[in-house]
Order: structure tokens, then sequence, then C-alpha cells
């Protein structure tokens, strides 16, 4: 609760008017209160012209005479007590007599009610300010915090809890700052005032509520910290939910292909159920709190007519005194009743935040080293020295890997699945760091320089193409808005993408869908080539760019990079081999290790790993070798 209240302080121009607000509401609700006691005493006839009688015990006593004349003893406050009223103020500052008092009353009501009403309207809304504010400053930062994560912490954690956690959680603590925080401090507020207005009408009565009052603290305490488990618990389960959806969504074909709609549909019911019942359990704690306030109101509410009605008859308050006292005591249910609804949305938003904060107190694993400069436009002169990896202590990867590549060569990087070639590029990017070793560009350690200069001089094209729902042209010029147009048309005829872009319905400036759905797989394939020469990297990386062309577009592609990879250094991850025959070297890798390198023509008469690898996809050449 106290970071949430942390949280709303850091916008305090708008805290500050909302308190002011509430304040004003809360003397509102005092002089509310205050005007039930003239009212009441007027309703018994009771004029408060004062006499000394005495008391029906003998003691002196001040007297308030009713309409007939007659005197009703009341016990005189002690020395140095005296009573101020708001109402005697009111009527002292504007010369208002007590004989006039029944026509003034409704218009003292009516300012009060309207009063109340605009300074609560104005703390509301200053306080959904605050809560609006506040959450889009957290949602850009965790969305900023999320973006520069390394690849790792995606390797970790699941999209639809990432997303929960953006749109769920974040909305969670909307709820409790903008709304469940403003009652949390307006009702507080009220609540001080009418406990003012308690002790100020008879503080004798007041003491023996807070007797039994504290019978509620215990129970409370229990409630808030049940609260906060299931409401952390509750966002997990949405975590899941949220992750099933995307999961679906994303793989939707696969699910009709191995028509699995109701296996997929009974993990969402089992998902489903299970938030269901958290919820369940939430509903039942936070829905029993409520009345539980209620019935330790209604146990003060007894104890004070009990008590109430002895000091009337000992003529130690008066009964528009004690009207009062028991209006304060029943308008003090509704705060209360709020306070304790605040509570359960401000608990589970602590689960929330705490949520969030798991996020923004991560710290990315690939960061800028203190020193690190930026890196200066290189040849692109890569080596790798005895560099090991592995994901963790249990999975290593790659083991005294060292090879050279220099600039403008082509090196391609073959061998069987999982045997570490993606782990290689992805190293040399620094998505990660290599446990052991040291890999540097032109003479320069890769840690020595800043990520951001490092990656702008690296092109990148994955085998899973990754394309945003925009434009054509804006997917080529993916971050690069003042690309004149000629360059963009250049690299896409380059890549071969130039001529069905054209027979799109507005060309370059059609949306392609999400994730580039509106075009073919080869289409696609030559979008993401296209983005990376547009870029123009002094080191490229292919990564299966071409595994998804058909023959005659892998042959154009082969001879548009045949022209464009001349001026640079290039690295091509391959599983069909004929797209690399004319590299400049050829690194094999088996089990994490460089087993064999050299050019084709060497690989081929060593007859090891690359030989079968290439007899198994060219079987015709293995038979004319016989």
């Amino acid at each position: 609760m106290f970071q949430l209240f942390k949280l709303t302080l850091r916008e305090r121009k708008w805290v500050l008017l909302s308190l002011g607000c509430m304040i004003f509401v809360a003397l509102f609700n005092y002089v509310f209160v205050d005007m039930v006691q003239p009212i009441i005493n007027e309703m018994f006839g009771l004029a408060p012209a004062a006499s000394t009688v005495k008391a029906p015990d003998g003691s002196p006593a001040t007297a308030m005479t009713d309409n007939a004349g007659r005197d009703v003893p009341q016990k005189a406050p002690p020395k140095g007590v005296v009573k101020v009223r708001t109402m005697d103020l009111v009527l002292r500052l504007f010369r208002i007599s007590r004989q006039d008092i029944r026509k003034v009353l409704p218009f003292v009501v009516v300012f009060v009610i309207f009063g109340r009403g605009l300074f609560t309207f104005l703390s509301s809304f200053f306080m959904k300010a605050v809560g609006n504010k506040i959450v889009k400053t957290m949602r850009d930062d965790l969305y900023e915090h999320i973006l520069y994560q390394s690849p790792g912490f995606f390797d970790q954690v699941t999209t639809g809890d990432i997303m929960s956690r953006l749109t769920n959680d974040v909305d969670k603590i909307q709820q409790a700052v903008s709304s469940a925080m403003s009652d949390m401090i307006e009702e507080s507020f009220i609540l001080i005032a009418l406990l003012v207005q308690l002790f100020v009408t008879d503080w004798i009565l007041a003491l023996s509520v807070f007797v039994i009052t504290p019978l509620a603290v215990i129970p409370l305490a229990a409630f808030n910290k049940q609260l906060k488990r299931k409401g952390k618990q509750s966002q997990v389960r949405m975590a899941h939910i949220y992750n099933l959806i995307f999961e679906t969504i994303t793989g939707n074909k696969i699910v009709k292909a191995f028509t699995m709609e109701q296996f997929e549909l009974r993990k969402f019911l089992k998902a489903s159920w299970s938030y269901f019942k958290i919820n369940l359990r939430l509903a039942w704690i936070s829905s029993l709190s409520s009345p539980f306030m209620e019935f330790i109101g209604g146990v003060v509410g007894a104890f004070i007519l009990a008590v109430g009605a002895k000091r009337i008859a000992n003529g130690n308050i008066s009964p528009g005194d004690f009207g009062a006292f028991v209006i304060a005591i029943f308008l003090m249910f509704t705060p209360i009743k709020r306070l304790s609804r605040a509570n359960s949305v401000i608990q589970q938003a602590t689960g929330c935040y705490d949520r969030v904060q798991e996020i923004l107190n991560r710290v990315p694993q690939i960061q800028d080293d203190p020193q690190a400069q930026p890196l200066a436009a290189v040849k692109g002169h890569v080596v790798f020295d005895r560099v090991s990896f592995s994901y963790n202590e249990s999975r290593p990867v790659l083991f005294d890997v060292s090879f050279e590549v220099l600039p403008n060569e082509m090196a391609a990087i073959v061998g069987l699945s999982g045997a570490g070639k993606t782990t290689i590029v992805n190293l040399l990017s620094r998505f990660y760091e290599p446990t052991g070793g040291r890999i540097s560009i032109d003479g320069v350690s890769i840690r020595d320089v800043t990520l951001a200069s490092l990656r702008s001089q690296i092109g990148l094209v994955t085998q899973d193409i990754i394309l945003f729902n925009d434009t054509v042209r804006n997917n080529i010029a993916y971050g690069l808005d003042d690309t004149p147009m000629d360059s963009i048309i250049e690299a896409a005829q380059a890549s071969e993408c130039h001529r069905f872009i054209m027979e799109l319905p507005d060309g370059y400036e059609t949306p392609i869908g999400e994730k580039g759905t509106l075009l073919s797989s080869g289409q696609r394939q030559r979008l993401a080539i296209a983005r990376a020469l547009l870029k123009n990297p002094p080191i490229l990386i292919l990564d299966e760019a071409t595994s998804a062309l058909d023959s005659e577009s892998e042959r154009l592609i082969q001879a548009a990079l045949a022209r464009i990879l001349k001026d640079r250094t290039t690295f091509v991850i391959a599983h069909r081999l004929s797209t690399i025959r004319n590299a400049d070297k050829i690194l094999v890798i088996d089990k994490g290790r460089i087993v064999e390198s050299g050019s084709h023509e060497k690989l081929m008469k060593k007859k090891g790993i690359y030989k079968k690898l290439h007899d198994l996809q060219f079987p015709e050449e293995e038979e004319m070798e016989r």
C-alpha cells in the first residue's frame, strides 16, 4: 500500500489540489452533522436561552427553555470545556437570531450539500488525472524497459505474461490510484471530521465508542494479507490466459491443420476455470470485509444507544447533542464501507505493482560497459578467439570456437540443426554474452563498444521473418523515416521485390497485414532482405535468408546478392548448400565445435561432414563421382 502512496505523490501538484478539495468535503460533512443539533432541539421545542438551575442531583446546571418557557436542566460542562459549534459561528457571522433559525436552516442545508458535491467532483477529477498520468508514465517506462531487455529475457518470459503486466496489471494500478486511493484519502478525512464532531458533542460518549472499535483491526489485517496474496495469484492466472490466446491466434493454421480446436478449447476452459476460482475467493474475501465492518458499526451503534439514553436521562447532553452524535456515527458507516472496498482494490493493486516492479527492477543481461565507446565505421574484419557459450550450466552450446573472416569476405556456416550456427551470429550481434573467449571487429572487442553503434553496422535477415502491420514502404525503410523513395526502390530491385510490389493495389503504400500475412512466404523473405540492404551495413548476416524462396526467386536473389555482397563482410547460415558454393570460407559446425573450414572445393576433397551433407542434398552428383 505504501508503494502506491509513494507512486501517487509523484504528481504532487494534482495531489495537493485533490487533498485541498477533500478537506473541504470533510468540512462540509462536519457542518452538515453540526446542523442536526439545533434542528432536533427545535423539534423538541427547546430554545437556546440558557439559565442557571439545579440539576436533579442538586449540582449546578445550565438550562434550555422549551417553547412553554419551562427550564430543561442540562449539567454544566466541566470548567475549561466549551462546546464550539459551527452553526453558532455561522449565526454570529451573519447576525442571525435564534428566532430566525427555522428560515435560515433550509438555505444552509442547500449550500452545504452543493458545496460538498462540488468539492467531491473536483477531488475525484484531480485524483483521476493523477491516476491516468501515473499509469501512462508507468506503462511507458515498462514498455521501454522491456524493449531494452536482452533476448535472454524473452527466452524466459512468455509473451502472455508480458502482455498481462503491460495491460491488466497496469489497469489494476490505475483503478487503485484513480478511484480507490481517492476514496481512501477522502473518506479518511471525512472520518476524522466526524470523529472531531463526536468529541466536540460528547467526549465521554466518544471515548466509550473506542472501547469496542479495536475489535475490527485484527480481522481487517487478515483480510488485507489474503487480498494481496490472492490478487497476485489472480494476475498470474490471467497472464496464463493471455499466453494461451496469443499462442492460439498466432498458431491458428497449425491448430486447424491438426483439428485441435477442441484440444485448445479444453486448455483455455481449464485456465479460465482456474482464473474464475481464484477470483471467486477474492470476491468472498472482499465481500466479507464490508458486512463485517457494518456489523462492528452495528455493535457500536447499539452500545451508543444504551450509553446515550442514560446520559440524556441524567441531563449530561441534550436530545439535539445525542441526535447529532448518532447521525455522525451512522454517517461514518459510508466512509467505513468505502474504505473497506478501497482497501480491497488497493491490496489487489499492490500485488500487481509488485509484478510490474519485477520487470522494472530486472537489469538487462547485456549492457554497455561504463567505458564503452562508439564503434567507428568498420571494414568488417571479424575474429572469434576461443569463444564458448552456454545458455545455462546444463546446456553448453559452443566450445572454443575460433575463426577469422577478412573484410568483404563471405563466410558460410553449415551444420546439422542444433549445432550452434545461429548462436555464433547471435554472439556477434551481442544478443548474448560469450561465457569465454573474445570477439573482435577490426581489432576492437565488441564488449568495449556501445551496443547501438555495434548493431547499427550489422544487417540481419533471420530465418523467422518479422514484418510489421504497416505499408511495404515503411517495412523496407524500418526506422529510417527520411529515406528517399529512390533508395527504397533500389533496395527492392536488388532483392527482386520491386516487380511484385508494383502489382499490389497501392504499390509501396500497400498495407501487408500482421506479420506480412497478405504476402507469400517468398515475398516476405525478399522484403526482409530489402530491409537489410537499405541499411547498407558493412557486416551482413543472412540466417536461412533464402529458405522460403522458390527456385526461380532463389536464382534471382543469388544473382542480386552476388553484386551486393562484394563490398561487405557477409555471414550466411544455410541448409541448402547450393546457396553457399561461392563462399570464400565455409565453417562446418558439429556439436558446438568447428570441425572443418575452407572453400567448397577444399571441403569436398576432405570427404568429411561437409561432403556427407552435400551428398545427401545432391545424390546425383555422388552417383556421377562413382
